[in-house]
């Protein structure tokens, strides 16, 4: 224990001016509830899209509950919560060796409060990202793919599995469906994930395979460049939904040198002209088209 209060105190120590030494990330809950909420695993998406939280960075995660409830209670609480937020980390590609410390503090002792509301903001998990020791940061992202790296012939065909991706023809173009992003966002949905994984075995087991990650938005005039990202307030959604792709890729151990990834906005649509959500889910899409395959 007094090793773990060490560590912690010479974090908190760290210069507040100049270049920072550390980041703190602060994650919120509800009353009593130790699971993340929507807006929190929203967060911490867009802290590893942002390279704030990058492998071979050491973080610790400690949780905190207010006062109210017995100590006991507060105790394993604010553990299940810190608990909460590694499990996510990890799910979602933190090496979990990066992780130095994973505590939970109890109740913030707030003397002379009695509210029956309790103090929100002590409701919550602090990631600490000790800057000072990042050993390297994902590779720049690569420029679009050109027309001259792209196949003379380029068709579209249908798979049901991944696991057919690696039989494909360079100029194969498929969809990369069960991939979910919310409306107007480049944070995929966790329900995302089995198929990511999927195309991470692929590429993986067979090095010779190189993509190009192609997003596509709907319901914006042709003559637009791209749709809003909400997230970074950007006209680049469909960039940054093949970038988010691309970013999970690398981040899992892919060469950057096999994957190059483009926004199309609405230029390449498959229903021309949108009459229903059905038109648009067809236009709203990412693909996958094989580059090389040795």
């Amino acid at each position: 224990m007094k090793t773990v209060l060490t560590i912690l105190f010479s974090f908190l120590l760290l210069p507040a001016f100049g270049q920072r030494a550390r980041d703190t990330f602060k994650l919120y809950f509800a009353l009593g509830v130790p699971s993340l909420s929507h807006e929190s695993e929203k967060k911490i998406d867009l802290l590893i899209y942002n390279d704030k939280i990058i492998n071979g960075t050491e973080v610790m995660i400690v949780g905190y509950a207010d006062y109210l409830g017995t100590e006991g209670r507060n105790k394993s609480l604010s553990m299940q919560r810190a608990e909460n937020v590694k499990n996510y980390l990890v799910k979602y590609g933190l090496n979990a060796n990066d992780i130095k410390l994973c505590e939970g503090k109890g109740e913030v002792n707030r003397k002379g409060m009695k509210g029956k509301d309790g103090y929100p903001t002590d409701r919550r998990v602090d990631i600490v990202v000790n800057n000072r020791l990042k050993k390297k940061k994902n590779p720049p992202p690569p420029p679009s793919a050109k027309p001259t790296q792209m196949p003379v012939v380029a068709h579209k065909v249908n798979i049901s599995s991944i696991d057919e991706v690696k039989d494909l023809k360079p100029g194969s173009i498929f969809l990369l469906k069960n991939v979910y992003f919310p409306a107007g966002s480049h944070v995929m949905k966790p329900e995302s994930a089995e198929t990511l994984q999927k195309l991470f075995e692929v590429l993986k087991a067979n090095p010779g395979l190189k993509i190009s990650i192609e997003g596509h938005v709907c319901c914006i005039q042709e003559d637009e460049p791209d749709a809003l990202d909400n997230d970074t307030h950007e006209l680049l959604l469909s960039v940054n939904r093949a970038k988010a792709i691309y970013g999970y890729l690398v981040t899992k151990g892919i060469d950057a040198s096999r994957l190059v990834y483009s926004g199309y906005g609405k230029r390449r649509p498959i229903v021309a002209e949108e009459m229903n959500e059905e038109d648009a889910e067809r236009n709203r899409r990412v693909e996958i088209r094989v580059l090389e395959n040795k």
